[in-house]
């Protein structure tokens, strides 16, 4: 098997069991997993955020991590990776487009409903979300998600949210290794859409046409003029049935006692699916990244370390000048029939209706570019003060990251033409070198110092630290050679963690940060944020310690405080924030306009960070050396959620209130993950699942409600609010002159007719307005998320698939109205439309007892397409992430020329989805609308000398 996939089972955070099953040697899994354990049992392990050590099997924290070499597949970006490889950690894609397919990650749910992004730091440092996500994974060593109060209070106000810790890969001790990957295949989209063409949009068009004209059948296309129409699928026009992925990289590591060095540099290439020109390749869209680090570490005298890294990289990204919503927003909505892709004399076609051919598009619009330059240079050095108290040393660090953007543009234009006539003003133009798109900027400047402690006094073991971290972030924006806005943010943190251990048996961590950050006001910048975790090693006690079934029993527990300094724009609340308003003009025949300025709201001089407490109780179990289990259970009560104030009343005279730390939430929930390894002659295999589950609730968020059902508070964040729909109106409704009879409540949405949706009065008067809304579905973010996978291997041949799931969570098919909502702005139609309320008998058409769909109209019905239960539908999915079938080569007929390993594989991702919404509607559950996410198959070689 390959020991990417199956190399050790992380459990709360520690490396407490080691099951290779893989490898070569006719041992069994219990003598493998035995024979590494003392090393796994004495592994160390840093806790992130300071120098304070332990022993990983330890760790009282929940921690859960992940290789780089375990999530290597074929992808742009790391983030898509994490599908189903970490425990508490949520992936969630929305956009498929190359270069910007990035998957949002959050940390057991969502606790708060101001910015709920995650910190990133890399070796150590604090950096953009950016930056991790193109990093190649030939250069981590180690993803680890920080999860509870324990592992997160060294952070302070950074920590509320949950950390991402990664490290990158050093040298070790030895002769050169040279590893070289090279991996190569194609993506095609997971899904396209599939309009009705012609001949059933037209036959819609005709009832639709009919329902506006008072149910009286008036068609507007006859037979032979759909005979006569186009019938263009412009989602199969614009986009290629496949496009190449290429990804390759080399490093080499090594080293001896004085000076160790690990270097890589990569190279990924994704193309575009656009059916772009052959001799224009750079219309399509597409990225191309360049990786380079350099890792250092030497001992420079008996008494110092220092350690010199620097990574970087170079992204360039291409797209049409037509942007991708835009341009899959009209690949949704223009029909098939309004016209032909070009004209017989070879012309483009359009309309001032439909303006934008959707292949012309790509194809004669011209070219838009960025130009990315990403570098983080660190620098550190450790003084071992042995000669003064044995264990002692200082450590000093400096680091610089920064990014850079320049973008340019290519435009060109093209002639819209239709039988004989020019239809728009645009004219065929050659390539312009358009205005630049200007430069974006950050940089991040980071120094710390720290003093650190190491000792044992026979069972018993100390380590701690004690740091000071002072940062500066800097944003920057210019455009045209105009001043950009400079923003600068600083933040400061005194931070330290002690961990004591007692003959391996019981733990106690304490870790605290004084953190200050300049978004609040002198004298209230500061906070305080300690945490306690106690761990028990019952396996280690006197009536375990020689059970031949229990390898491992921990049970831990953690408490703590943590906070949240969103940065953003709004950030000097306590000052307040200026805007123009109205002004007055002066003079006599010649005025003068004067602008005036209003404050934007009132300031308040008492806003702090968001306070987070945490509690945490986990498990971790291994037994006869094959089965793992690890439980967490957790629980946050997040209060001081910076809010505006609407509860003060407008007859004080304040229109617009503070913001005040007010807000609250609670989020709770549980995580598991199993794992079964053995070994049977040589077939190796193991067996993982995880799944998690969080359920988060607002209890305060000072918001005024009519009425109770309308009121988000006491439920979900981001839960699906509207109407009950409660069927269709028909004929029985209404009197003789087409009104609602008398008794049924009346929609203020504009008139009615039979087919319409009709809601539930659910405050009982006599009309249907927001006051009816309620929440009716649950957010988009799943309540549980799952994975299960194998990895199995015989001799020489590995197999891996993974499955990744997610259930409780709900989609509103509004959000995607060009599909789903009938002839929207001229638009098109889509299968969901044939349930729609119809009745024709004369057409021999009568849908009334089966519609599942309101009627058809033309017009803009806002009755029918506002929130409600007829367009909430199951956003659960199951999809298979990643299937690898590999052979690696004996090394006994490599070594003669001088290889150490070869292995060849098969590898597919994202090649199944299992979803209600991909079955009815040909919509992936996670993007609704907009570029598909993709699905590739490669062919990959690694060669280790």
């Amino acid at each position: 098997m390959n020991p990417n996939h199956m190399k050790s089972v992380f459990l709360g955070g520690a490396a407490l069991a080691v099951l290779a099953v893989g490898g070569a040697g006719p041992v069994s899994a219990r003598d493998t997993a035995a024979a590494e354990q003392p090393d796994s049992a004495a592994l160390e392990y840093v806790i992130p955020g300071t120098s304070a050590r332990t022993k990983a099997m330890l760790v009282t924290s929940s921690v859960s991590s992940v290789t780089g070499d375990e999530v290597s597949i074929p992808s742009a970006n790391i983030n898509n990776m994490l599908y189903g490889r970490i425990p508490g950690l949520v992936v969630s894609q929305t956009n498929g487009e190359p270069g910007y397919d990035a998957a949002t990650l959050s940390i057991r749910g969502v606790a708060t409903y101001n910015n709920s992004s995650l910190p990133v730091y890399v070796d150590g440092f604090q950096t953009n979300m950016a930056y991790f996500q193109f990093l190649s994974p030939a250069e981590i060593d180690r993803i680890e998600v920080l999860k509870d109060a324990a592992a997160l209070a060294p952070f302070g106000m950074r920590g509320a949210n949950g950390v991402i810790w990664v490290t990158t890969k050093r040298g070790r001790i030895g002769r050169p290794r040279v590893t070289v990957n090279v991996r190569g295949g194609v993506q095609q989209p997971m899904n396209l859409q599939n309009p009705l063409r012609t001949g059933d949009y037209t036959r819609l068009y005709n009832e639709a046409l009919s329902n506006d004209n008072g149910n009286v059948w008036t068609p507007y296309y006859t037979a032979d003029q759909v005979a006569r129409l186009p019938d263009v699928d412009w989602y199969r026009e614009v986009t290629k049935k496949a496009t190449p992925y290429t990804d390759a990289d080399v490093s080499v590591s090594g080293g001896d006692k004085t000076v160790r060095y690990f270097v890589l540099f990569g190279y990924m290439g994704q193309r575009g699916i656009y059916d772009t020109p052959t001799n224009d390749t750079l219309a399509n869209a597409g990225i191309d990244r360049y990786n380079i680090r350099t890792n250092l570490d030497m001992n420079l005298f008996g008494f110092l370390e220092a350690k010199v890294d620097v990574g970087g990289r170079i992204e360039d990204r291409r797209y049409p000048n037509r942007a991708a919503g835009d341009l899959w927003n009209d690949l949704a909505k223009y029909p098939g029939s309004v016209y032909p892709v070009r004209n017989p004399d070879g012309t483009w076609t359009g309309t001032p209706i439909y303006n934008f051919n959707p292949l012309a598009s790509i194809k004669a619009l011209g070219r838009n570019s960025t130009h990315d330059r990403t570098l983080q240079a660190n620098f550190q050095l450790k003084e071992r003060l042995d000669f003064l108290v044995e264990g002692l040393y200082l450590s000093e660090a400096m680091s610089l990251s920064s990014w850079t953007r320049d973008g340019a543009s290519n435009t060109r234009n093209y002639s819209r033409w239709l039988d004989g006539v020019q239809q728009t003003t645009d004219n065929d133009t050659p390539y312009t070198r358009g205005e630049d798109s200007g430069q974006n900027q950050w940089t991040w400047q980071h120094y710390n110092a720290t003093v650190g402690y190491d000792g044992t006094f026979g069972r018993h073991v100390v380590s701690a630290s004690a740091g000071i971290l002072y940062n500066i972030y800097k944003t920057d924006f210019s455009q045209n050679g105009a001043a950009g806005k400079m923003v600068e943010y600083r933040h400061m943190t005194v931070n330290g963690a002690v961990n004591y251990a007692y003959d391996d048996r019981y733990v106690a961590t304490f870790s605290f940060a004084a953190d200050g950050s300049d978004n609040y006001r002198p004298g209230n910048r500061w906070g305080f944020y300690p945490s306690l975790g106690l761990g028990w090693i019952v396996s280690r006690e006197r009536f375990l310690r020689d059970s031949r079934m229990v390898d491992l029993l921990k049970l831990r527990a953690s408490v703590g405080k943590n906070g949240w300094d969103p940065m953003g724009e709004m950030r000097y609340l306590w000052e307040g924030y200026y805007t123009g308003r109205g002004g007055l003009n002066t003079g006599n025949s010649e005025h003068t306009w004067h602008g005036g300025t209003a404050l934007s709201y009132l300031p308040n001089p008492d806003v702090f960070a968001e306070k987070s407490l945490k509690y945490d109780a986990g498990i971790d179990l291994r037994l006869w050396n094959r089965l793992s289990l690890n439980v967490d259970l957790f629980l946050e009560k997040r209060s001081g959620i910076v809010t505006q104030d609407w509860m003060i009343p407008g007859a004080s005279g304040v229109d617009n209130p503070p913001y005040r730390n007010i807000g609250r939430m609670t989020n709770k929930g549980f995580e598991v993950q199993l794992s079964w390894a053995d070994r049977i002659g040589d077939f190796n295999y193991a067996l993982t699942g995880m799944a998690s589950y969080n359920s988060n609730k607002v209890d305060y968020m000072a918001e005024v409600v009519t009425v109770p059902t309308a009121a988000r508070t006491g439920r979900r964040l981001d839960a699906l609010f509207g109407y009950v729909a409660d069927g269709f109106y028909d004929w029985d409704d209404f009197d003789v002159g087409g009104e609602l009879r008398e008794g049924l409540p009346k929609p203020t949405f504009g008139a009615v007719q039979p087919g319409d949706i009709k809601y539930k009065n659910l405050n009982g008067d006599t009309v249907i307005d927001e006051n009816d809304q309620t929440a009716i579905g649950d957010s988009y973010l799943p309540k549980l998320q799952y994975s299960f996978s194998l990895a199995a291997s015989y001799k020489g041949f590995d197999l891996f698939a993974l499955f990744q799931g997610a259930a409780g969570r709900d989609v509103n098919l509004l959000d995607a109205p060009l599909q789903n909502v009938a002839f929207r702005d001229n638009g098109n139609v889509y299968g969901i439309a044939e349930g729609r309320w119809a009745y024709y008998p004369e057409q021999g058409i009568d849908t009334r007892a089966t519609a599942t769909y309101p009627r058809l109209s033309l017009q803009d019905n806002s009755n029918n397409y506002r929130n409600s239960t007829l367009w909430k539908r199951s956003g659960d999915f199951l999809k298979l992430r990643n299937v690898e079938l590999g052979y690696t080569f004996a090394q006994p007929s490599l070594s003669k020329a001088g290889i150490s390993k070869i292995r060849i594989y098969l590898s597919g991702v994202n090649l199944l989805t299992v979803s209600r919404l991909m079955r009815d509607y040909d919509i992936d559950p996670e993007i609704l609308s907009g570029h598909p996410a993709l699905k590739s198959y490669n062919l990959g070689l690694t060669v280790t000398f």
